[in-house]
Formats: structure tokens, sequence, C-alpha cells
């Protein structure tokens, strides 16, 4: 029988190198015969060192080096050929078609706001704000959708900001006329 110890230590590995072996099918213990224990470590750890030629490694490396240039070249003339869109484009396209949805949503409430207080029950209220919910969400899904030049987003960009400013405008005027109604 031999030990984990001096196997390692007599193949020139750590202990731990040595576990690392056993819990990959190493045969070793009381009953595995020495000869068992060193033709695995021949097999699976010397013979593949071996026959590694570490010219055919960097070769290897080159290839793969060479492949990734290749598809990042590929990815670009794509997006140039208006194939492939960049995420962050995308991202900014998305945001502003978004942001026009937000803003219809949050005009509902101050284009029918007199509306609603003149309701009498809760039923006709639930009925107007419906209908003004489903024409406004009719009017979103009938707009065109194209995708803006890079020059029109950052314009729109500015024109968000803007329009931020505007809505908690309306807001504070929604809630100062609100309040002088409750009083």
């Amino acid at each position: 029988m031999v030990s984990l110890r001096s196997i390692a230590k007599q193949y020139g590995y750590d202990e731990s190198t040595a576990r690392q072996w056993k819990s990959r099918g190493m045969p070793i213990g009381k009953d595995i015969e020495e000869t068992m224990t060193r033709n695995w470590i021949v097999e699976n750890i010397l013979k593949p060192l071996r026959e590694t030629d570490i010219n055919e490694k960097i070769q290897q490396e080159r290839l793969k080096k060479l492949s990734a240039e290749r598809q990042l070249a590929e990815l670009e003339l794509a997006e140039k050929n208006g194939q492939v869109v960049s995420t962050e484009y995308l991202e900014q396209v998305l945001t502003e078609y978004l942001f026009q949805v937000k803003t219809a949503m949050r005009a509902i409430p101050s284009k029918t706001y007199l509306e609603l207080f003149a309701q009498a029950d809760s039923k006709d209220l639930r009925d107007v704000l419906r209908t003004h919910i489903d024409k406004t969400l009719y009017q979103l899904g009938s707009m065109e959708f194209e995708l803006p030049d890079d020059m029109d987003v950052l314009e729109d960009g500015d024109k968000q900001e803007e329009t931020n400013e505007v809505i908690e405008e309306s807001t504070t005027d929604i809630t100062a006329t609100e309040n002088t109604e409750n009083q």
C-alpha cells in the first residue's frame, strides 16, 4: 500500500494535487495494488503532459484570437450594413418610446379630471376612465414606430427633460386646483 503523501512526493507534486487525482478516479487504498495506482498516474497524468506540444497550444491560442477578431469585424460590418443594431442605441430608442407611453398615460387624469368629477357614481367614473385609457392605448398602438437617426435620439432626449418639467408643473397645478376645490 502506498499513501497519498508518498505518491505526491515521489512524483514531485503537492499532497493536495494527489488528493485531486484521487477525486478524479485514481485507485489508492489498502486493497489496491501500488502498480494500479502508478499505472493510473502514468496514463492520466504523465502521458498527457508528454503529448502536449507547447507550439501546438500557442497556435491554438492564436487561432482563437484570430477567430475572435474575425467575429468582431463581422459584427462591425453587419452593424454598418444595418443588419445589427447596438444595444445602447436600441436602449435609447426604446427609452424614448416608453417615455411617450408614460407621458400619454400620465396625461389622462389632467385631461379628464373635470369629467370624472362630474360623475355621479363609481360605475360611471370607471367607464369614463376605461374609455379614456382605451382611447389613449389605441392611439399609442396605432403609432408608426421607426428607428430614428442618431441625431433625432439626441434631440428627443433634450425634449424628454423639458417634458418632465412640464409634467411636474402640470401635476402641481392639478394638486393646487384639487386643494381649492376640496376647501
